[in-house]
């Protein structure tokens, strides 16, 4: 999606999987094309937990499998029935060579109280898994000149009173020591505290930096929802543009991203909607 610099590509050599943020979603996995093989799979059950943070709650993404798990001797819909029977999944799977659709179909239930089953057209937000788009967005920016990895939060949130001793590669590794936060309506009760006079993002980073550092940065590991979060800030304020706007300028419209985007509406009828595995 976008190129890495050397200098990134060294300093996240060790980071590539713990590139997310939240929420993005896919509407149509007929709109997605691959050159080779693909096995994708939306699932409305994947997630352990809930999806982080009040505003950026909406974005998307494919959850793209192993190609091993094309190598069943038996049909797809047995192998996917047997899955839901076992392992409780319930979604969407497309396979694809190149340009011809191979396989599409939806599994399980995408609202049980209305009765509506999944389909291959079913928008799901998958929150953490969006966080490789800030990622991307941030290295853009890095490609562009705006910013360097090695820049402290201090430079784009001087509000954060922990920026200072916080460099922008430590968050996009999970190192920077930000506690992490899990949305709850203990985590709104709290950030609400401190909503008076501001707005919701100056509500949240007042919150955030109310809380202590787990570690001095760089010196351990500990995957950080609100790291990512300040991060969505510093693309806007090192940008000029709102975050939403800049992913769709520079990657959703450019790659023919058609049906993927950024939604702040409550769940509909064209949702699937999330449930827990028992």
């Amino acid at each position: 999606m976008v190129s890495r610099g050397e200098s990134a590509d060294i300093k996240f050599r060790q980071a590539d999987s713990e590139w997310r943020k939240v929420g993005t979603v896919i509407q149509n996995l007929s709109q997605y094309y691959e050159d080779e093989l693909s096995f994708i799979v939306r699932s409305t059950n994947f997630v352990n937990w809930r999806c982080l943070l009040l505003r950026r709650q909406a974005i998307v993404v494919l959850f793209v499998m192993s190609l091993s798990l094309l190598l069943f001797s038996n049909p797809i819909d047995e192998v996917m029935n047997k899955t839901i029977a076992f392992e409780g999944f319930w979604g969407a799977v497309l396979v694809s060579r190149g340009d011809a659709i191979l396989h599409a179909a939806g599994y399980g239930m995408a609202d049980i109280e209305r009765n509506i089953p999944n389909t291959p057209e079913k928008k799901f937000r998958i929150a953490s898994i969006t966080k490789q788009f800030t990622a991307a967005a941030v290295l853009k920016l890095l490609e562009e000149g705006t910013i360097s990895l090695s820049d402290s939060v201090v430079k784009f949130i001087p509000e954060f009173p922990n920026g200072e001793r916080i460099l922008i590669h430590q968050m996009l590794n999970h190192s920077s020591g930000i506690p992490t936060m899990i949305n709850t309506e203990q985590l709104l009760e709290e950030v609400e505290k401190f909503g008076e006079g501001r707005s919701l993002e100056e509500a949240e980073i007042a919150y955030i930096s109310s809380l202590p550092l787990r570690f001095e940065p760089g010196n351990s590991f500990l995957y950080s929802n609100s790291a990512y979060f300040l991060l969505s800030v510093i693309i806007e304020r090192a940008s000029g543009k709102r975050y939403n706007e800049y992913l769709r300028t520079n990657f959703f419209e450019p790659l023919g991203m058609n049906n993927t985007g950024y939604d702040y509406n409550e769940y509909d009828s064209g949702w699937g909607l999330p449930y827990y595995s028992d």
